[in-house]
């Protein structure tokens, strides 16, 4: 089996990519330049010369990771999320010369808004930003593309991804690297819900289930984390919230997967503290 990667060197695919690489063939694409074996330069914002070319191999899967991802989702910018994210993704579907058994999308949770309760994979989608807009829109791009050349489309809307070697400007990694200079970080938003999920819950769900899964699933922790609940925890404040089921965290994955044991989050923040 050959897979294509393309966004193997983001943080959500980083742990899964290892993994993939110890039973399969696997092809990584990213802007990031690296001259590794079957490690190949793609920018999603240039015109590339690197196009996907016919395998002697009739088992072929595309992994799309990549995407532009604003450390500000309210402020991003329709020319940058569009740019990338939808511009970008049509023209490598373009230049695909493979015969592909399924495509499996990194989309996310901002498809659905600031909306209250539960939340399904069968929700009705209200993106509030433009990074949400172009997500929402490379799910249909490729579910129509799949449709079209009778290929199968398998979705994972992640939650907020965090995990070793994170971005420093993310708000999880500014509250440890404060944690370390001994420093108080004011926070605004405290009872916001970060829908974490760990790049290695990532990986086991993703290695689990990308075979055998079509549709859209849900991936975040099952439990709610407030922004406030995490910060006391990395400051190790004693934390008063109640246990509560994420919003996303009944998914389709989980049960059909129950074996699985989700990260706990104090593991993940001791990772932080140590990286």
């Amino acid at each position: 089996m050959n897979i294509f990667f393309f966004g193997g060197t983001s943080l959500a695919a980083r742990d899964l990519v290892s993994s993939l690489k110890k039973d399969y063939k696997v092809y990584v694409f990213s802007r990031k330049k690296k001259l590794n074996k079957n490690f190949y330069y793609y920018d999603l914002n240039k015109k590339n010369n690197v196009s996907l070319k016919n395998s002697k191999q009739d088992e072929n899967y595309l992994f799309f990771f990549s995407s532009f991802v604003p450390l500000k989702e309210k402020k991003s910018t329709w020319g940058k999320c569009s740019k990338t994210n939808i511009f970008g993704l049509i023209e490598l579907l373009k230049k695909n010369k493979v015969k592909l058994k399924k495509i499996v999308l990194a989309s996310s949770c901002s498809v659905y808004g600031t909306q209250k309760g539960s939340l399904t994979e069968k929700n009705f989608l209200k993106p509030e930003s433009y990074y949400a807009i172009s997500k929402l829109a490379q799910e249909n791009i490729l579910r129509i593309f799949c449709e079209k050349n009778k290929i199968k489309f398998l979705c994972f809307r992640l939650g907020y991804v965090y995990g070793k070697n994170m971005n420093n400007k993310r708000i999880v990694k500014k509250i440890v690297i404060n944690y370390k200079r001994n420093k108080k970080l004011k926070i605004f938003n405290k009872k916001l819900n970060l829908n974490l999920i760990h790049t290695q819950d990532i990986k086991k769900f993703i290695l689990k289930s990308f075979k055998k899964c079509e549709g859209i699933f849900n991936l975040t922790n099952k439990y709610e984390t407030r922004l406030i609940d995490f910060y006391n925890m990395v400051m190790n404040k004693k934390n008063k919230q109640k246990t509560k089921k994420n919003q996303f965290g009944s998914n389709k994955l989980t049960k059909m997967f129950p074996s699985i044991k989700f990260l706990s989050l104090s593991s993940g923040i001791n990772e932080l503290k140590n990286d």
